[in-house]
């Protein structure tokens, strides 16, 4: 019988003979829908499977490895199509793709040398490392020729130049303004015709993501059989989705997770639901079609989504779903939501980026400023309170001039000093500077770069109060948020006068 991929070889690896693949013709993957391929052919030159509606591919011929490793690499591929999910699996073919671009591509096995040297260049593409860490170490749990435990210790402690997606998340919410959800709302409520059904599909998905905010593959993944009502004695009808989970761990199908929705929603979906198994039979499964029936890609969804958020006046670069997303998470974060139940709702395996949205909400600083940035009698108490008059740079003398140093970045060029040149300031320069009648700002001075480091280093604050447990009660912190108030009402005092100078010149 035929060895598997899989099998552990009995003999010592040091007298092994080259590996060669003999996995199964098929091997049985991981799929989110009925209605997509259940397995890959493993007998074909490319490789092909699906997820989301799109094509995933590996091409063995373009690759180019040398013959013994390019066996490995099937061994390994036809493991990680039946172990892991279809993106994950398509992660490592990335990888195969960039290792056939190295040296290490065509000779087998490795010098230790020529191995650590390529690691460096891993290193820079968080998904090449982890590729290569588990291909080496799956390599080795089989005794293959030409892995070495040893070398396999320098690859697992190896770190990636990752940088942390939430480390810069404070006053940095990528959601919706105030105005853009008002013109949200207003396209989501607008009349459709009953013979634009594709029109009411696309407003469907636009109220589906401002109230439970799924991710691409949540929508393209879901069935009308995901679609439910109880009618209530008195008549009252109440709606559930049940929602797909889109990222749980070490799950063959996606869990599904009962989400309420509101009325309006639930009529809508049961509308277009009459319609479209009018359409295309009573037999037809997915929620969301296309004009021939077929289920929509996530490729599909992100272009209709896209094109109803610009409709309503919203055009954020590269961000459709995840917009949504962002603004449902801080939303519920800014009510007092705990980070635990943003976690569940979002569908997220931890609360790491829950707790972001936690961590963020004392945007208070943020708030203040728009509520009352606009106010006149708000602007009078800051032109009264803070710094003095505004000035310009070249009417200044340079010894009045003030510099310091914010989050380890060097700032000058912001304002001068009405001190005498050779006073000694008590406090911190910068840092005190906005909140004190003798600063004269300079009407064109880098204050928005003084906001940008004063955030960042807030956000330092934020990250080591949030590890000690005390988030609420930090006086560092606040004095930051007065401080970026400060410094933004300056930035808007000398938009005003640089505005005012140039209608005067007119």
């Amino acid at each position: 019988m035929a060895k598997s991929a899989d099998q552990k070889q009995a003999t010592p690896p040091s007298s092994l003979p080259a590996y060669v693949f003999r996995g199964p013709a098929y091997v049985a993957i991981r799929t989110r829908t009925n209605d997509q391929p259940r397995y890959v052919d493993t007998r074909l030159k490319v490789w092909t499977w699906y997820d989301g509606g799109v094509a995933l591919k590996i091409d063995w011929a373009e690759l180019a490895l040398a013959p013994e490793l390019n066996e490995i690499a099937k061994g390994f591929m036809a493991y990680a199509l039946e172990r892991y999910a279809p993106q994950t699996a398509f992660m490592f073919a990335r990888f195969f793709v960039s290792l056939s671009s190295t040296n290490l591509a065509r000779h087998f096995p490795w010098s230790h040398q020529d191995l650590i040297a390529r690691l460096e260049g891993f290193k820079k593409v968080r998904h090449n490392l982890i590729g290569f860490r588990r291909f080496y170490l799956w390599a080795i749990d089989r005794g293959i020729k030409g892995f070495d435990k040893d070398i396999y210790l320098t690859i697992k402690d190896t770190k990636s130049a990752r940088v942390d997606p939430y480390s810069r998340i404070f006053l940095s919410q990528s959601g919706l303004e105030l105005d853009e959800e008002v013109r949200l709302l207003k396209r989501i409520e607008r009349h459709i015709s009953s013979d634009c059904w594709a029109e009411a599909q696309f407003n469907i998905v636009l109220h589906l993501g401002f109230e439970l905010a799924p991710r691409s593959i949540q929508f393209h993944s879901l069935d009308i059989a995901d679609f439910e009502f109880i009618e209530s004695a008195d008549h009252e009808k109440y709606y559930t989705l049940w929602l797909p989970m889109a990222k749980k761990v070490g799950q063959r199908r996606p869990e599904r997770r009962p989400r309420k929705i509101t009325t309006r929603l639930g009529e809508k979906i049961s509308r277009h639901v009459s319609e479209i198994q009018c359409r295309f039979g009573s037999d037809c499964e997915p929620l969301f079609v296309n004009p021939c029936g077929r289920r929509l890609s996530v490729v599909e969804i992100g272009t209709g989504l896209k094109y109803e958020l610009r409709e309503a006046g919203i055009d954020r670069p590269n961000q459709v779903t995840m917009l949504l997303r962002h603004h449902l998470g801080q939303g519920l974060a800014d009510q007092g939501t705990p980070a635990d139940m943003i976690a569940e709702l979002l569908g997220h395996n931890s609360t790491v980026a829950a707790r972001a949205y936690v961590t963020a909400t004392p945007n208070i600083a943020r708030i203040k400023e728009k509520a009352l940035g606009k106010s006149p009698a708000y602007q009078r108490i800051m032109r009264s309170l803070l710094t003095g008059k505004i000035v310009q740079r070249r009417d200044t003398a340079p010894e009045r001039a003030v510099r310091g140093v914010i989050d380890t970045q060097y700032i000058g060029d912001i304002g001068a000093c009405a001190l005498p040149v050779h006073t000694h300031c008590p406090y911190n320069p910068i840092y005190a500077c906005y909140t004190c009648k003798k600063f004269h700002p300079f009407a064109d001075g880098r204050h928005e770069q003084v906001k940008d480091a004063l955030q960042r280093e807030a956000q330092r604050f934020i990250d080591m109060a949030e590890l000690a447990g005390d988030l609420i009660h930090n006086r560092p912190l606040a004095q930051h948020q007065t401080t970026i108030l400060a410094v933004s009402a300056t930035i808007e005092r000398c938009r005003q006068q640089t505005e005012d100078a140039a209608d005067d010149a007119i």
